[in-house]
Formats: C-alpha cells, sequence, structure tokens
C-alpha cells in the first residue's frame, strides 16, 4: 500500500501495523494503559471512515477485522459490513465475516485470535471521473487496512478543515444497535450539521476514565459534548462520592489543554431500570435490565447520576460548560423505543438526534450556546 493511500476520519490516532493501518479511537500510549474492554471498544471502528480521490469503479480492500464474542458464546454470526458512499449516498455495500475474535475471559487476560486479511470488494459503479469516495467501517468491529487498490488510482482525499465535535459516551453511543454505521446519532448529527466530528461512544464503558479525557484533549476540537452516567450506574462502579470527584478529574483533564472549548455533559437517557433502583444491571427473566436493589444509601442511581452532574457544572462556574439532562433527547415517555430496557434501536437514535439537532438550533439551550460557533443555526425541520 503506497504511504498517502489512506486517511482515516473519526479516528484518534493511526498506528502502523503488520502490513497496513489500523485506527483507533483512543491515543495508542493510553490505548495500552487502559483496561482491557476500554481498549477493545477504543479499537472498534464506530464513526471511522477513509476518504479517497478516485475515478474507480471497483474498489478493493484488503482489511484485517476482529468482533468481541463474549464469555462462554461462540463467535458470532453477524458479518462485517463496510459501506461506500458518493456525495452523500450509499453506492456499495460489502461485507466480509470477521478473521478474528477476541475472547472475554472473566478475571483474566482476554485472548485474541490472529485475524488474517480479507479481501474486499466494493462495486462503486460511476462514469470514470474522479470523485470523491467515503468508505464507513462497521462500527462494531476492530479493523486494519493493509492495502487499497481499484481499476483507477486511488489516493487518499485532501484533510478537512473547519469545525470539529468530539462526542463521548456509552453504548447508545458508540451505536452497536444502529441499522448500519451512517445510522448512529452521532452520524447522523455530525452529517446533518456538516461539520468536521468524532465518536468516542465505547460501549459498557464511558466509565471516567482518564485514558479518554487524555484522548479527547488530544484532538483539536470546537466543541465537545460528554454524555455520562449510565454505564457506571449499570456496573455499580462508583459511590456517590467517587463519581463526582471522578467527573471533576474528568474535566479537570479536558480544561488543561482545552481552556476555552465549549463542553456540554450529558446526564443519562431514561433507562427505567436503573432510575430509582442501583446496578449493577442484569438481564431479567423476561430479558430486559434490571437493577440491584440495595440498603446502601450511597449507592448511585441514573437520578442520582443526574442530580450529581447538574451540581456539578454549576459548581465551576465555567461558562463555557453546560448541563443537559439526557431525557430531553429520550426520556420516560419514549422508554418502549429501548429494545432490552437500556438501548433503542434505530427509531430511538433516529430521535435522539432529532432533538439534539433542535437544541443545537434553540437560542435557549446549552447545545445552542456550545455550537453558535461551530455550526449554522438553521431552522429545525
Amino acid at each position: 500500500m503506497a504511504p498517502g493511500t489512506v486517511r482515516f476520519d473519526g479516528a484518534v490516532e493511526t498506528v502502523r501495523e503488520g502490513d497496513g493501518w489500523r485506527p483507533l479511537r483512543l491515543l495508542a500510549a493510553q490505548s495500552a494503559l487502559a483496561p482491557e474492554p476500554l481498549r477493545v471498544m477504543g479499537s472498534f471502528a464506530s464513526g471511522v471512515r477513509m476518504r479517497l480521490r478516485t475515478a474507480a469503479r471497483t474498489l478493493t480492500l484488503e482489511v484485517r477485522v476482529d468482533r468481541l464474542v463474549m464469555a462462554h458464546r461462540e463467535a458470532p454470526e453477524r458479518t462485517a459490513e463496510f459501506l461506500a458512499e458518493v456525495d452523500g449516498e450509499v453506492v456499495a455495500r460489502a461485507s466480509v465475516e470477521p478473521t478474528g475474535l477476541i475472547r472475554e475471559v472473566r478475571d483474566a487476560a482476554w485472548m485474541a485470535e490472529p485475524a488474517p486479511a480479507r479481501r474486499l470488494v466494493l462495486e462503486l459503479g460511476g462514469t470514470g471521473a474522479e470523485r470523491e469516495v467515503v468508505v464507513w467501517f462497521p462500527v462494531d468491529a476492530a479493523v486494519a487496512v493493509d492495502g487499497v487498490t481499484g481499476d483507477a488510482a486511488v489516493a487518499a482525499a485532501p484533510a478537512r478543515t473547519g469545525a470539529h465535535w468530539v462526542h463521548h459516551g456509552s453504548s447508545i453511543s458508540h451505536g452497536g444497535a444502529a441499522r448500519d454505521a451512517r445510522g448512529t446519532w452521532p452520524a447522523l448529527v455530525g452529517r446533518e450539521l456538516g461539520i468536521r466530528w468524532t465518536n468516542l461512544g465505547f460501549g459498557g464503558n464511558a466509565q471516567l476514565d482518564p485514558m479518554t479525557a487524555l484522548s479527547i484533549r488530544a484532538l483539536d476540537a470546537d466543541v465537545v459534548t460528554l454524555e455520562l452516567g449510565i454505564n457506571v450506574v449499570a456496573a455499580d462502579a462508583m459511590r456517590r462520592r467517587a463519581f463526582a470527584s471522578a467527573a471533576h478529574g474528568f474535566l479537570d483533564l479536558l480544561r488543561d489543554r482545552m481552556p476555552e472549548v465549549p463542553i456540554v455533559v450529558i446526564g443519562a437517557f431514561t433507562c427505567p431500570a436503573l432510575e430509582e433502583t442501583p446496578g449493577p444491571g442484569r438481564a431479567g427473566p423476561d430479558g430486559r435490565l434490571v437493577g440491584t436493589p440495595q440498603d446502601d444509601a450511597t449507592a448511585l442511581t441514573l437520578a442520582a447520576s443526574r442530580e450529581l452532574l447538574a451540581e456539578l457544572v454549576a459548581a465551576r462556574a465555567d461558562p463555557a460548560l453546560g448541563y443537559l439532562d439526557g431525557r430531553e433527547l429520550l426520556g420516560p415517555d419514549d422508554a418502549a423505543l429501548l429494545t432490552d430496557g437500556l438501548h433503542p434501536g434505530q427509531p430511538g437514535l433516529d430521535l435522539i438526534a432529532r432533538r439534539f439537532l433542535d437544541r443545537t438550533r434553540d437560542p435557549g439551550t446549552p447545545l445552542r450556546r456550545a455550537f453558535a460557533g461551530v455550526a449554522p443555526a438553521r431552522p429545525a425541520g
């Protein structure tokens, strides 16, 4: 693969690996230090796109694809889907079976099986004129690219410039339930706003890890949004005191390098099982999420997490810091959209995106104030 053939949008860092390149959604040095679940989710390619200039009608990729296998489960049957987009429209789809597996092992190091390269062919069509082609990677797999060729010359498209939105959140932001890579709610918002965007949603994570904060602040962000709370509660990872202090520490790490960048903290979206009941969250008899009642006044619920986040944002007296209750984007009246009691399907993701966009255009909201210098205030609709 010739130097300069590959450029990834939506990645924090790209590392040379074997015969190819791997986009990461954490800094490589921080990924090496991260807890195993965060390291794996940081390698998954939600929102990662490869932008090319080519007149090719057929594009061939040599890719290595890794997917997670949960403890005591067989290999996943789902293939990994790649999309090719031209002028905002999907012109080709192609899938490959994951060639490597990352096996979760409880109370031990996770095991990764080697992933040999697979050939992926995208039939682009076209007139033979040169244009920009955007290749979208699967949201729920790690991808390394060993080669990119076509029936005409292929080169990396020029780097995009302009305003950059960076979002961090949980699995609902990561988007494993989306219909495809373009269907995550951050992707829907970023494309509608027409700005650069990076999705640092990490399924099962978003637990105020410093590795994540250090990776966010390494980017040239013009606005940052942070969806916080659900995974800390669902994992029963912190008590109230620790959660508030960890959130302050996370914000301090960001402010150390981006003192004036607008930041909006978003409290958890609705999750009936954990609103007033702490975690750990687990599957009930019907497969839907339930909490774990505790005789402990310091245990964290979603209601308490939102109160603490709102209080700490107010206490910081930071004019570039705002707070939004996530129930404004997906609230109790929308609980029927949660397919398992926690994760919204595509209709729920679409709804989050629409309401988020509405609030970037409403002068009375913290999202409008944050995005005022980033995206035009187009009417909602």
